[in-house]
C-alpha cells in the first residue's frame, strides 16, 4: 500500500513510525530524522503556495511501514514542477528510508510509479545521493522498464569544470522515454577511527605528525582552553549557540559572503533543530577559548556511532594559533575515546580534511526526466538561483554592511 503525505498535519501523525523505521534502515542518518525533516518543512515549506509536500510512504501487506521517500514538489519557471529531497539545501546525506529487510529495488519501483501515476512532476532532481541509491535506480530502470543499455546510448561528458564524468542513459517503457543523468557531487570525507589516538597518529608520516602535535602543544602552552560538549548543559546552551553563530558568521563576512546565518529564518531553523538535537544527545558543540574569547567552534553530530562535523568556524585573527587544526584534533581524540567507528567531515573537499587522512565517500546528484527541454530549463533555473540570484543578494548585503 502507498500513502502520500501532503501536509504538515499528516506528517505530525507519522513521527513514531518514522523514527522506528529509520532505526531499522540501512541508511540511518541524522539528516533523515523526523525532527530534522519536520522542522525544515515547518520553516521552509509549510504555507508556501508554490511548493508542496509529497512524502511517499510504502506499507507492507501487514500494514507496517517499510519505506519513506522524503520528497517535496518545487515549482520552477511558473508552471514546471520538480520532485526533490526535503532539506536538500542543508543536508549532507539524503536517501530513501528503507527497512533493512525490504527489497530496495522493489521499493524504488513503487516510489517512481507513484510519482509517475500522480502526474506531479516534470523532473526528479535528487542531491547528496549515495552510490547505493543510484545503483538501485539504475538497476530498476534497466531491469523493469525494458532498457537495453549498450555503448551506443551512454553519453560521457568530460567538459565539466570539476573534471567529473556525467553519464546519461535512455530508458523506455510503454508510455515514454526517460533519461537518467547523474554526476558525482557533494563528496564527503571521513576517517576510520582506530582504538586509540596514538594508533591514529601513527598513520601519519613524521612531518605530518609533528605539524599537528606541535600546534596542539603550542595552544596548550598559550593556555588555549578546550570546551568539550560535556561542558555544555541545557542552561548554557543558548549562550554557546549565540557564540557559535557569531563566530561562524564572522568568518564568512570577512570573506565577503553572507554566510549561512545571514537569514533570520535560517538562523531560527538551526537554533531550533540544534536545540532538539541537543535534547536527544546528538548535538556536540565544542569550542576553543583564548584570553576569554571564543576563537574556534564546531557543531558536530554524535549519531549512529559516528561523530560528524557539520559546521566549523574560527576567528582568523588568531590564525597563528591554528585553532581549526587544534579543535579538529580534540574532536577526533574525543570521538576515539567514545569508541566511535567514524569521524566524518561531511560535505566539502577542503584540503585540511585530506591532511587529517580523510577518505572520500562519493555522493551524486541525479536528474530523471522525459524531455531534454525540461532538463535544460531546470538547469537554467538552478543556475539563475545559485549563481545570479544568490550572488546578487550577497552583493547588496555586503554593500549595506559596509555602509
Amino acid at each position: 500500500m502507498i500513502k502520500i503525505i501532503k501536509n504538515i498535519e499528516e506528517l505530525e501523525d507519522l513521527k513514531d513510525e518514522w523514527d522506528a523505521l529509520l532505526q531499522e534502515s540501512r541508511n540511518n542518518s541524522v539528516f533523515l530524522t523526523y525532527d530534522w525533516i519536520y522542522l525544515w518543512v515547518k520553516y521552509f515549506l509549510d504555507g508556501k503556495k508554490r511548493n508542496s509536500l509529497f512524502i511517499v510512504c510504502i506499507y507492507d501487506k501487514n500494514n507496517k511501514i517499510e519505506a519513506i521517500a522524503p520528497f517535496f514538489i518545487k515549482n520552477f519557471f511558473l508552471f514546471f514542477k520538480a520532485v526533490m529531497f526535503i532539506s536538500h539545501d542543508f543536508s549532507d546525506y539524503l536517501d530513501i528510508i528503507i527497512h533493512k529487510q525490504s527489497n530496495p529495488e522493489d521499493i524504488v519501483i513503487e516510489i517512481l510509479t507513484a510519482i509517475r501515476e500522480n502526474h506531479i512532476a516534470n523532473i526528479i532532481f535528487l542531491k547528496q545521493v549515495s552510490e547505493l541509491l543510484l545503483m538501485n535506480m539504475n538497476m530498476n530502470m534497466n531491469m523493469n522498464i525494458n532498457t537495453n543499455i549498450n555503448n551506443d546510448n551512454i553519453n560521457m561528458d568530460n567538459t565539466n569544470n570539476d573534471n567529473k564524468h556525467k553519464y546519461q542513459y535512455n530508458y523506455r517503457d510503454k508510455q515514454a522515454i526517460y533519461s537518467l543523468t547523474y554526476k558525482e557531487s557533494g563528496d564527503c570525507y571521513y576517517i576510520k577511527l582506530p582504538d586509540g589516538i596514538d594508533a591514529y597518529m601513527k598513520q601519519f608520516n613524521s612531518k605530518q605528525r609533528y605539524n599537528i602535535l606541535s600546534r596542539v602543544e603550542k595552544a596548550k602552552k598559550k593556555s588555549v582552553e578546550y570546551i568539550s560538549p560535556e561542558n555544555i548543559d541545557s542552561n548554557s546552551l543558548d549562550l554557546f549557540l549565540d557564540n557559535f553563530f557569531e563566530l561562524h558568521q564572522k568568518r564568512w563576512n570577512e570573506k565577503g559572503h553572507g554566510g549561512v546565518f545571514s537569514s533570520s529564518k535560517i538562523k531560527s531553523f538551526f537554533k531550533e533543530i540544534f536545540g532538539s538535537l541537543f535534547k536527544s544527545n546528538i548535538l556536540a558543540l565544542s569550542f576553543l577559548k583564548y584570553n576569554n574569547e571564543f576563537i574556534s567552534a564546531a557543531a558536530c553530530f554524535d549519531y549512529a556511532g559516528n561523530r560528524q562535523v557539520y559546521l566549523p568556524g574560527f576567528d582568523t585573527k588568531y590564525s597563528d594559533l591554528h585553532p581549526g587544526i587544534v579543535l579538529t584534533y580534540y574532536n577526533i581524540n574525543e570521538a576515539i575515546d567514545k569508541k566511535y567507528s567514524e569521524f566524518d567531515f561531511l560535505k566539502g573537499g577542503e584540503e585540511y580534511k585530506k591532511r587529517f587522512l580523510g577518505i572520500k565517500r562519493k555522493n551524486y546528484k541525479l536528474y530523471l526526466y522525459k524531455s531534454k527541454f525540461i532538463f535544460y530549463i531546470f538547469k537554467l533555473n538552478l543556475f539563475f538561483n545559485n549563481e545570479v540570484k544568490n550572488k546578487t543578494k550577497e552583493y547588496f548585503l555586503n554593500f549595506f554592511r559596509k555602509k
